[in-house]
């Protein structure tokens, strides 16, 4: 059997997505000969390798921020994000007070998770990267480069972006390995893996594909984005952990789906009875009303659901009619003024939808403006479908 090996990338507090995956590859029985991580990755295959999934579930769960960074003062936030405007002033005031933010709390909370010795001895071996400031050049380490005792200190480093405290080790600085290489599925070929795993958080992959032939990738990653580096709403922790689960149980043809979750059964009946294009409408609609991603639907629900949120979001939108101007906005795209349209994603769609019923007979869905409606035509079939359902 190949050696399989797993590259986890950074992405900040988006790392909850590595839990879920995580958890698939338990289910699946799939076991790792290496396992190499970036910042947020470089912890959790620490992690991995080291306190076990329920330990690190329980970390995940009740992770707030003075367990990650020291404040000068009791910590008022007006947004779980971090990172968000509304918390600007207050990050600005600390970051100047202390040099940077202060991850003493983070370091404390990581050598209570990870044991050093459990990964040195572990038969599965641990890497991670970083950056040396000085030359910003990307340094892999495995833990045989490691010294002994220094494992924390080398994840700290892997993990440390711009605005924290520095980070020196033996009198050299260094950087988060994102700066380098997000997901490090380069140090896994270099020591001949051919058969990979990376998990990527990024927005868009950013996972340098292997050019090689004889190169296998299986690639997790979400269409969607997670959400902000630093934020820690257990609400969004909870999602990303579940959609990390889905999604790794997608890469592996267990589950399917582009946006939704099905099981192979519900999915070929979707593709049978409605073919691509209307399921892919019926994805996009769902996505518009906002239903919910981190579960997994049998086909009936799947689409009794996206059918209620499209009544609830048409009888909105005809309440809201005059408010919206849906009849000049009409009139502005049959005679192709309309170079701009701000509506909601709910009420773009039973716009589009009610554009699409009032083209003239003989005209083609592509005369629509598809820049105001990008990858929508099929979303507004879907809906007509769903209204004769």
């Amino acid at each position: 059997m190949a050696r399989l090996g797993l590259a986890l990338g950074g992405g900040g507090t988006r790392g909850a997505f590595e839990i879920g995956a995580w958890k698939a590859f338990r289910e699946l029985d799939i076991e790792f000969a290496a396992i190499v991580g970036t910042s947020i990755g470089a912890i959790n295959g620490a992690l991995m390798l080291s306190c076990g999934y329920e330990r690190a579930l329980e970390l995940w769960q009740n992770l707030n921020y003075e367990q990650c960074l020291a404040f000068s003062a009791p910590l008022e936030l007006k947004s779980s994000d971090l990172l968000a405007l509304k918390n600007s002033d207050i990050l600005a005031k600390e970051i100047l007070a202390q040099g940077g933010l202060d991850t003493g709390p983070l370091r404390e909370l990581l050598q209570d998770y990870i044991d050093e010795q459990a990964i040195r001895s572990h038969p599965v071996r641990y890497g991670l990267l970083t950056v040396q400031l000085n030359d910003l050049k990307a340094e892999p380490r495995w833990i045989e480069d490691i010294p002994a005792g220094q494992l924390i200190d080398f994840i700290m480093a892997s993990a440390h972006l711009p605005g924290l405290q520095p980070v020196q080790i033996d009198g050299k600085r260094y950087l988060d390995g994102g700066f380098a290489e997000n997901v490090p599925v380069s140090m896994l070929r270099r020591q001949g893996f051919r058969h990979l795993v990376a998990v990527d958080l990024e927005p868009r992959v950013s996972v340098r594909r292997p050019v090689d032939d004889n190169t296998q990738l299986t690639l997790i990653h979400d269409p969607q984005d997670l959400g902000s580096l630093l934020d820690l709403d257990p609400v969004l922790i909870r999602r990303n952990q579940a959609l990390g689960y889905l999604d790794a149980m997608k890469a592996f043809d267990r589950l399917n789906g582009d946006y939704y979750a099905f099981a192979p059964d519900d999915h070929a009946r979707l593709l049978r009875d409605y073919g691509p294009d209307l399921l892919s409408g019926f994805e996009q609609a769902a996505l518009a009303f906002e239903l919910d991603r981190s579960r997994m639907y049998a086909a009936d629900d799947f689409l009794a659901q996206v059918r209620s949120l499209h009544l609830t979001a048409r009888q909105h939108y005809e309440q809201r009619r005059q408010e919206l101007q849906v009849e000049s906005k009409l009139a502005a795209i049959t005679g192709g003024s309309l170079r701009a349209l701000r509506m909601q994603p709910a009420m773009r769609l039973e716009f589009l939808a009610e554009l699409s019923t009032s083209l003239e007979p003989g005209k083609h869905p592509l005369k629509i403006p598809l820049k105001l409606f990008p990858n929508l035509n099929w979303t507004a079939k879907a809906l007509q479908q769903l209204d004769s359902l």
